[in-house]
C-alpha cells in the first residue's frame, strides 16, 4: 500500500490541500494517514477519473471515541487497544475489516447507518473476534498490492497523501471493488460464525448488550437479497444466512446484559461522531435537511458549522463557531476547527493560535502537531519554520511518515540546509516505499553531511537498507563513488 495519483475534488475544492503518504510496512487495505486540520481532503481514482475517489481518513476525535468506548471489548478480546490502528474509509459503502497488525477499517457509511453506538459496537466486537482469532486475507491481489506505494487523503483533522508512484497507486485503487469493498476480506462461513460468538462474549464482558448486533444484521440482511445487494458489501465479504441470525439471536437473549442500553454520553458522543462525517461527507444541502435550524443540540450546530465552512460561508461558520468554543473552551477539536477555516482561507496567521491552543489541549496528538507545522510553514517567517522542525522532529520520532518528513524537507530547504533537507527528502521517499529515489537521495544528502554526524549514518542506513531491498550491489562502494563522481563534476 503506498502512493497513489491524487487530484483535487472537483465538488468540494476544500477537499484537496495536501498530501502524505502511508508508511511503508503497512499492508494494502490498512493504509495510514494523518491529519490536518478539519477538513476532509479526498484521493481520487489513479489517473483523472472523473469518479468519486476513495479516501482514507483519520481523525483524532473519532478515533478518541472509537478506542475509549470499546477500550474493554478489546480488552476481553486480549487485545491492547492502544494498538488498535483504525482506518476511516470515506465510502457510502457499507463495510468494516481487520487485518494483520492489529488494523480495523470502518466505513464511514457503516457508521451513519448504525442508528445506535450498540450496533457499531456490536459490528466492531465481530472484527475484534477476526483479530482475536487470526483470521487474516490471503488473496494474490491484497499482497500484490500490500507491495505498491499508496496514497492516502487528508480529511476531519488529517492528512492524506502525497503524490507519486501513480501507476503502483492503481494496483491497489485502481477500482472502486478493489478498495473500497475490500473483496479480498472473504472470510469462511466457520470464521464468520466464530467472530459472532466472540462478539457476543466481548460484549457481554464490557457490560454490552449483543443486540445491536443482531439488529444490526436483521437490519441489513434484506439489503442483502434485495436491490441494494451491491451497495452494503459488507455481507459479500461477511456473509449472512438466515440460519446464522437466528442461532445469534437465540444466544443473544440468553445473556444477562441482553437489555442493556447505551448511556446517555455514549449516545451524545455518537451524535457527535456522525454528525461530523455527515458535515464533512455530504452535500451542505443534505447537512441542513438532517440537521435543521430547529435543532440546537451541540451534534446539530457542530454539523452545521462544517456545512457553513464548506459552503463557503466562512464568517458565519467562525461566528457560529465562537459561540460552541465559548460553550466548550476546552474542546481541542472546535479549535483544531478553527484552525482548519482560517488555513483553507489563507489566514496562517490566525490560524496558528488556534492550532497552538488546539495542541495544547491535546499535546499527545501527533496530528495537531502536524497541523501546527504545516500552519507554521506557511507563514513564511523563518522563526516560525524553526519552530515547525522542533514540532515536526518531535511528531516523526512519535509517528514516522513520509508526510511529516515531506514537510521536514521543506523546512530544512527553508532554513538552507540541503543536507538534512535531502535526507528528509529521502525518508520521505523510504516511508513512501519509493526505494529507488529514496536510496539516490539518501547518497546525495552526504554530500552535505558531516560524515561524524548521526545524520550521515542516517543517510547511510537507509542506502544500505534500500540496496539490499532493491537487491544492487555493495553500497559503501557505490556510495563512495557516487559522491566522488559528483565532486568531480562540480570541480569541473
Amino acid at each position: 500500500m503506498r502512493m497513489l495519483f491524487v487530484r483535487r475534488s472537483k465538488s468540494d475544492p476544500s477537499l484537496s490541500r495536501h498530501f502524505a503518504v502511508s508508511r511503508r510496512s503497512f499492508m494494502a487495505c490498512a493504509c495510514a494517514s494523518y491529519g490536518l486540520g478539519a477538513g476532509f481532503f479526498a484521493t481520487q481514482r489513479a489517473k483523472a477519473q472523473e469518479t468519486d475517489g476513495v479516501s482514507v481518513i483519520r481523525d483524532t476525535e473519532i478515533e478518541d471515541f472509537l478506542r475509549s468506548r470499546t477500550q474493554s471489548i478489546f480488552t476481553a478480546a486480549g487485545i491492547d487497544y492502544t494498538r488498535i490502528r483504525y482506518y476511516l474509509i470515506a465510502s457510502d459503502e457499507l463495510n468494516a475489516w481487520a487485518s494483520l497488525g492489529l488494523r480495523m477499517g470502518l466505513n464511514t457509511g457503516l457508521i451513519l447507518e448504525c442508528e445506535t453506538p450498540n450496533q457499531l459496537f456490536g459490528v466492531m466486537a465481530h472484527e475484534a473476534g477476526h483479530l482475536a482469532a487470526g483470521h487474516v486475507m490471503r488473496t494474490e491481489e491484497v499482497e500484490r498490492a500490500a507491495r505498491a506505494p499508496m496514497a492516502i487523503s487528508m480529511g476531519l483533522g488529517i492528512i492524506a497523501a502525497m503524490a507519486g508512484a501513480t501507476q503502483a497507486g492503481a494496483v491497489l485503487m485502481g477500482s472502486a471493488q478493489t478498495f473500497g469493498t475490500l473483496n479480498a476480506l472473504k472470510y469462511l462461513q466457520s470464521q464468520e460464525s466464530a467472530a459472532d460468538a466472540a462478539a457476543m462474549r466481548f460484549l457481554e464482558a464490557s457490560n454490552m448488550s449483543s443486540k445491536g448486533l443482531v439488529d444490526f444484521f436483521y437490519k441489513f440482511r434484506n439489503h442483502e437479497i434485495f436491490s441494494d445487494a451491491e451497495r452494503y458489501k459488507f455481507f459479500r465479504t461477511h456473509p449472512l444466512s438466515r440460519e446464522r441470525i437466528q442461532v445469534l439471536t437465540r444466544a443473544v437473549k440468553t445473556l444477562p446484559h441482553y437489555e442493556a442500553s447505551d448511556p446517555p454520553e455514549v449516545i451524545a458522543e455518537f451524535a457527535i461522531i456522525q454528525a461530523k462525517l455527515s458535515g464533512f461527507l455530504s452535500n451542505p444541502i443534505k447537512t441542513y435537511k438532517r440537521y435543521p435550524e430547529t435543532d440546537m443540540s451541540f451534534a446539530a450546530r457542530y454539523a452545521r458549522v462544517i456545512a457553513d465552512y464548506k459552503s463557503s460561508w466562512w464568517d458565519k461558520a467562525l461566528n457560529d463557531l465562537g459561540v460552541l468554543i465559548k460553550e466548550q473552551e476546552n474542546n481541542p477539536f472546535l479549535w483544531e476547527l478553527k484552525g482548519q477555516i482560517y488555513f483553507e482561507t489563507a489566514r496562517a496567521n490566525l490560524a496558528k493560535p488556534a492550532y497552538e491552543k488546539a495542541l495544547s489541549l491535546r499535546p499527545d496528538s501527533v496530528l495537531f502537531r502536524i497541523n501546527l507545522a504545516q500552519t507554521l510553514l506557511a507563514t513564511q517567517d523563518n522563526q516560525d519554520v524553526g519552530k515547525a522542525v522542533i514540532e515536526l522532529k518531535t511528531a516523526v520520532t512519535k509517528e514516522p511518515d513520509s508526510y511529516s518528513f515531506h514537510l521536514l524537507a521543506q523546512a530544512y530547504d527553508t532554513l538552507k540546509e540541503p543536507g538534512l533537507a535531502r535526507l528528509s527528502t529521502a525518508e520521505s521517499q523510504y516511508w513512501a516505499g519509493d526505494y529507488q529515489s529514496a536510496r539516490q537521495t539518501a547518497v546525495w544528502s552526504q554530500k552535505f553531511l558531516d560524515p561524524q554526524s548521526t545524520e550521515f549514518r542516517r543517510a547511510r542506513d537507509i542506502v544500505i537498507t534500500t540496496s539490499s531491498a532493491l537487491g544492487v550491489d555493495a553500497v559503501e562502494d557505490s556510495t563512495s563513488r557516487t559522491r566522488s563522481s559528483k565532486g568531480e563534476k562540480r570541480q569541473k
